[in-house]
């Protein structure tokens, strides 16, 4: 615990998460990952239900992650920082 999961990235994302971990959609996609890249952001993590929608308007150099569960995010943050694993895209 307590390790940098960023890896000196800036990461954005957005979605709710409920009680059991679980990753929801919440709209709005494309203008955030608009203003994700806006401030710097070079990772974002959408929910896997919202890529097609984040794919539509992307800009270059933001790299999705869909994920469907904190742990999932978490891992792929890992699998990213550490280079080893697959992380999953869009």
């Amino acid at each position: 615990a307590g390790a940098d999961l960023t890896g000196g990235r800036t990461i954005a994302g957005t979605g709710t998460i409920d009680a059991a971990g679980k990753v929801g959609a919440v709209g709005g996609v494309s203008l955030k990952t608009q203003a994700a890249k806006r401030d710097g952001a070079t990772v974002f993590l959408v929910p896997k239900d919202e890529c097609s929608d984040a794919k539509s308007e992307l800009p270059k150099g933001l790299r999705l992650i869909p994920v469907t569960t904190l742990k999932g995010a978490v891992d792929a943050l890992e699998a990213l920082e550490s280079g080893k694993g697959s992380v999953p895209s869009c």
